[in-house]
């Protein structure tokens, strides 16, 4: 068995695909109804042979989690996932934010400076940010 050095592994079912010229949008639920949204080439696409109704795994490293507070945000953003602070660990430069969102775990890496800008602390109400280009999908 192959493994990973992604943190954020997070398995679903293809929803929907959405197919154009170059890129292929490519919409999964996972087991706790969480919805991720991944922008794959369309090469890739038919590669992998994907389609709705499908077991995948998408893939993203902790440190392309971005973490807001706040759930009305105007942002380009495809993933905008809302969930609560479980635990943080902190280090010299970077913190370790484990986040739970709706059952399923999300890790993200930020800077200390930020954790303090923004005030995180355990229990605190987050949106984890996910640009769908990050999202890697595994089948």
């Amino acid at each position: 068995m192959k493994m990973l050095s992604a943190r954020n592994q997070l398995s679903g079912i293809i929803k929907s695909i959405s197919r154009g010229a170059v890129n292929a949008e490519v919409i999964i639920t996972t087991p706790t109804g969480v919805e991720i949204s991944s922008i794959i080439t369309l090469g890739s696409c038919v590669r992998m042979n994907l389609e709705p109704g499908d077991n995948i795994i998408a893939v993203i490293k902790a440190s392309d989690v971005m973490m807001a507070i706040g759930s009305e945000l105007a942002i380009s953003c495809r993933n905008n996932i809302p969930g609560l602070i479980k635990k943080i660990n902190h280090s010299q430069v970077n913190d370790e934010i484990i986040i739970d969102a709706n059952g399923a775990e999300l890790v993200s890496i930020i800077t200390q400076s930020s954790v303090k800008r923004l005030n995180l602390t355990e229990n605190t109400k987050v949106s984890a940010l996910i640009k769908a280009s990050n999202v890697i999908l595994m089948k």
